[in-house]
């Protein structure tokens, strides 16, 4: 069905008046809309199918990286050993050394030794120089050494996704466990909150994926969870019927952004105050699935 382009024109918005083919009265047209200026209808994209996408980069083995890297520095090599031969480039001097002394010079070498050794151990301090030189050139500035870092520890801050992991704790007393759970975060720049009640604590984590693998090792691997606290009153029979201390991934998905602005801890007398947490942030869903989590080593 095409555009009707001219119905707003009509007071009554349709063309029950001009059915017939015949003359428009002019108490039926909003003659305030006819001016001399054109009016250009919003330009409308076709329906298309989407662009299919670019075509990913095989992913080469360690043993074909490695003969590809082979590959080129024999190209390059053959083709400075031709520049040579044309004599586009200067040849190198003979790496002349103290083993190779007679072998290289032959009879030179007998005729004033003192002053062959002296050249050579000259022209070996200046091949080290300029080795020191070149690593010296290479090195990376403070500056470039703080971003390969940040390169490798976290992701590109352009990258969009946010993967979230919420994990399920008997108990998150224990102060040692509090302070790994809290500067890990932080160090890894994620955000999230952990929320300590009376029956379980909840640790939600926001952030990129390099930084959510290193703190699942740490929350599933790292904290030995079964630590007890020592305290004077602490009786030697302990109740057997409690199960062990630990930490389980409940959930971890992603979603379209992070909920909270920073990591914090949240010390809840209640469930409910606990549950308003999440609730305020927009995740209730997250104690839900927590507080429903059940687990048969739990």
């Amino acid at each position: 069905m095409g555009l009707q382009m001219d119905v707003p024109l009509l007071r009554s918005g349709d063309y029950v008046d001009i059915a017939n083919g015949g003359i428009i009265d002019e108490d039926k047209v909003k003659m305030e809309k006819i001016t001399i200026y054109v009016e250009h209808p919003e330009p409308i994209e076709p329906p298309a199918e989407p662009a299919p996408p670019q075509p990913q980069p095989l992913k080469l083995t360690k043993k074909e990286q490695k003969k590809l890297r082979t590959q080129r520095r024999l190209a390059k090599e053959k083709e400075r050993q031709e520049m040579i031969r044309q004599g586009l480039l200067e040849p190198p001097k003979p790496k002349v050394k103290m083993s190779n002394l007679m072998k290289v010079l032959g009879s030179e070498a007998t005729q004033d030794p003192t002053k062959m050794e002296m050249e050579i151990r000259a022209a070996a301090a200046e091949r080290e120089q300029a080795h020191v030189d070149r690593n010296i050139a290479r090195k990376l500035t403070p500056a470039e050494r703080r971003e390969k870092k940040e390169r490798k520890l976290f992701e590109d801050s352009n990258t969009l996704e946010t993967i979230v992991s919420v994990y399920k704790i008997n108990d998150l007393s224990h102060p040692q466990n509090r302070f790994k759970v809290d500067i890990n975060a932080q160090e890894n720049r994620l955000t999230g909150c952990a929320v300590i009640s009376e029956g379980f604590s909840v640790v939600v984590v926001e952030g990129g994926s390099k930084s959510i693998k290193r703190y699942g090792k740490l929350m599933l691997r790292r904290i030995n969870w079964a630590a007890k606290l020592e305290t004077e009153d602490e009786e030697e029979d302990e109740d057997e019927e409690n199960p062990a201390n630990q930490c389980l991934l409940v959930w971890q998905g992603r979603a379209a952004k992070p909920s909270f602005d920073r990591f914090s801890i949240k010390d809840c007398r209640t469930e409910a105050a606990a549950r308003k947490v999440f609730f305020d942030a927009g995740v209730g869903h997250y104690w839900e699935l927590a507080a429903n989590f059940v687990d048969d080593q739990f």
